[in-house]
């Protein structure tokens, strides 16, 4: 096998600790990172496969699959409900994500879905068959070998403290958090009044039919509960992130060789 780089990408809190966990455990591998590693610090390997994962790398990934063929990634999807309303442990009393953040991935996984050697994957398929979703993985990735099935995984894993923090705990896959926005109404609220192209959104994924499931943040009162992602406008840091980009994209091809 040649070097291969297979890297996980997606929206913070969309389910890729969990893929690349999955991976890692299931699957046999001359190296991976130690939760999150962005592609550009990946240190350059001769043959094998190597694992990686940084979700908002996905924002940067369309020039570098234009370019190197030994790049291989899958790209994490939510319910943007579902991914607002996330909390994670390291970050106690607050929210991990707010609506820009996944809009922000999702456009840039739509400019790579057509690659073919990108693959689009939704967590809640992920956790309703995770068996499934993992022969979707080998049949676009004929370079997986299987060691261990996917529904075995918490079984298998040997996750380090950070990924378990992610994850909630390594344990066996289930339904509980496809919902769980359910249990957060008054964020979510906040979030469809500030930002109402979540509901189109919404019906154009297929998370719902229409805007009637609405229904239920009615007499909820909105409230702005902290995140670690800001409401105000972020230009100036996006851009600056796009100028860093331009600087760490020389760097990766430079250490290809190119």
């Amino acid at each position: 096998m040649s070097a291969i780089n297979l890297h996980v990408v997606g929206c913070p809190r969309s389910g890729t600790t969990l893929m690349a966990e999955m991976l890692v455990a299931c699957y046999p591998h001359q190296g991976h990172s130690e939760h999150e590693e962005t592609i550009f610090k990946v240190a350059p390997h001769e043959q094998g496969l190597r694992l990686s994962k940084k979700p908002n790398d996905v924002l940067w990934m369309a020039p570098l699959l234009k370019h190197d063929p030994d790049l291989h990634v899958i790209v994490m999807l939510r319910d943007p409900r579902s991914v607002i309303c996330s909390m994670h442990k390291a970050w106690p009393g607050m929210y991990f994500c707010n609506y820009p953040v996944w809009k922000r991935a999702e456009k840039a996984a739509g400019n790579i879905a057509n690659y073919d050697r990108v693959l689009l994957l939704r967590y809640e398929d992920l956790v309703r068959d995770p068996m499934k979703v993992q022969k979707q993985i080998e049949a676009r990735f004929p370079f997986l070998s299987r060691r261990h099935d996917f529904n075995r995984f918490h079984e298998v894993a040997t996750s380090g403290e950070d990924a378990q923090n992610a994850l909630g705990g390594v344990r066996e896959v289930d339904l509980s958090r496809i919902a769980g926005w359910r249990q957060h109404l008054p964020r979510l609220k906040q979030q469809v009044e500030r930002y109402p192209q979540l509901m189109k959104d919404l019906v154009a994924h297929g998370y719902e039919p229409d805007d009637k499931w609405v229904e239920c943040l009615e007499g909820v009162e909105p409230e702005n509960f902290p995140c670690r992602y800001s409401d105000s406008s972020e230009f100036w840091k996006h851009l600056e992130q796009k100028i860093r980009f331009m600087g760490k994209r020389r760097r990766y091809f430079r250490a290809k060789g190119w």
